[in-house]
């Protein structure tokens, strides 16, 4: 699951090496991800586990391995 995660938010950012994003690399401040990519990046990660991330869980996350507890929380994993 952490491996898929990461993969996805890779995804978005072609120009830096796969090892580069590191579980405590925060979205804003480390990654300089806009809103809109956020949005569009939760909205991939629902997809790919069958989850519905609420305003409220959207709120809580700031950091990739926020995203990585939220989705084993989630998905029970």
């Amino acid at each position: 699951m952490e491996e898929t995660i990461l993969q996805i938010i890779n995804d978005y950012y072609e120009d830096m090496e796969p090892g580069q994003i590191k579980l405590s690399s925060r979205f804003y401040e480390d990654l300089d991800i806009s809103s809109m990519e956020f949005f569009s990046l939760v909205t991939e990660i629902e997809q790919e586990f069958g989850i519905r991330v609420s305003d409220r869980d959207l709120q809580k996350i700031s950091t990739v391995g926020d995203v990585v507890r939220m989705v084993a929380e989630k998905t029970g994993k």
